[in-house]
């Protein structure tokens, strides 16, 4: 994750630097954003939520996925609610969408350290952190006969 941001913030700073210069030759600023919006996705975009799925034992993975996916909603709505008139208040759009991309490329710095320096290692087993889960659950009196399987319900008798 870190690496995907570190990367995104380069990638992200060569654009805003020379985006003048690349946007005169459009091909070139395609195949340059396409890469920049790769380098999104391979960093944070797919990490944000492996994060959320390899942190919690199986009962509680698909909350703090959805969460995760909130605060990503909720972070694109402030990004367009914040940009915006960053971008509106230069002199040429031009120059509003370069301090964009370098407002924003600043942002990604900031992630890359907090993904470097809060982010746990998770190098253990998921089925180790799902035994160590079910034994707590059982240790404060939980009901865990049905934990982790399905329940076949016969359709003819509802049961």
């Amino acid at each position: 994750m870190t690496l995907g941001f570190m990367l995104w913030a380069i990638w992200g700073f060569i654009l805003g630097g020379a985006l003048h210069p690349i946007q005169s030759v459009f091909p070139l600023f395609v195949v340059m954003y396409g890469i920049f919006m790769a380098l999104g996705e391979m960093g944070p975009g797919v990490s944000t939520f492996l994060c959320a799925a390899e942190s919690f034992p199986t009962p509680l993975r698909g909350h703090f996925l959805g969460f995760a996916a909130a605060v990503g909603k909720a972070g694109a709505s402030i990004g367009t609610e914040v940009f915006t008139p960053i971008q509106n208040s230069f002199d040429t759009t031009a120059k509003g969408q370069q301090a964009v991309f370098l407002i924003a490329s600043a942002f990604t710095v900031v992630g890359g350290l907090i993904a470097w320096f809060l982010i746990p290692d998770m190098s253990r087993e998921l089925e180790d952190e799902d035994a160590r889960f079910k034994a707590y659950l059982e240790e404060n009196g939980y009901d865990v006969s049905h934990y982790g399987e399905a329940l076949q319900v016969d359709r003819k008798s509802g049961h």
